[in-house]
């Protein structure tokens, strides 16, 4: 894999995160290794954060795939919630928000795909592979349409489009990546 598991992980923490120490913490680890715009008020983060991917109100970049892949049927806990969900039990994996936050949202696909890389490092499955490959071309089928949404918001915090950019350049690499195993 040609991508650094920790950046997977990072990403799923930040669209984990709960509050502007959360995001903070997360935003840290992706910047270990890739320059980032400095932050001064981490709550202004954490309010453009809630007002894309959380609420009260309408979300303006919604961190669920089904929104972007189920076409007219798109609502929450969709056609490609369930096909995530299952993914995940195929893998011996619960969400622990399960019934809480629907398993198509970005923070839990981001782990699955981070599980799956750590595991692959440790033993040679080719079912292991088929799925991950799933997963990954999953993800490179909504997140453009995602991030797309996300830098398309006025008065979007630089913090989180520089994550939406990290996200995107990861994408791509697993992309290459993928490509150079199967060549």
């Amino acid at each position: 894999m040609s991508v650094n598991l920790d950046v997977l992980k990072n990403l799923s923490l930040f669209f984990f995160a709960s509050n502007a120490d959360e995001l903070f913490v997360a935003y840290l680890a992706l910047a270990h290794d890739n320059p980032a715009p400095s932050v001064d008020d981490w709550s202004a983060v954490e309010f453009s954060f809630n007002h894309l991917f959380v609420g009260p109100r309408a979300l303006l970049a919604p961190p669920y795939a089904s929104i972007y892949l189920d076409g007219d049927e798109a609502r929450l806990m969709g056609a490609s919630s369930e096909k995530m969900r299952y993914l995940y039990e195929m893998l011996g994996l619960t969400s622990p928000w399960l019934n809480k936050i629907p398993d198509d949202h970005i923070a839990l696909e981001l782990d699955a795909l981070w599980q799956m890389e750590s595991a692959m490092l440790q033993v040679h499955s080719p079912q292991l592979r088929e799925l991950h490959d799933y997963l990954l071309n999953h993800l490179q089928s909504w997140v453009p349409k995602f991030t797309a949404r996300i830098h398309a918001v006025d008065d979007v915090h630089p913090a989180i489009l520089y994550v939406s950019d990290r996200l995107n350049m990861v994408l791509l690499l697993q992309e290459s990546a993928t490509a150079e195993n199967a060549a």
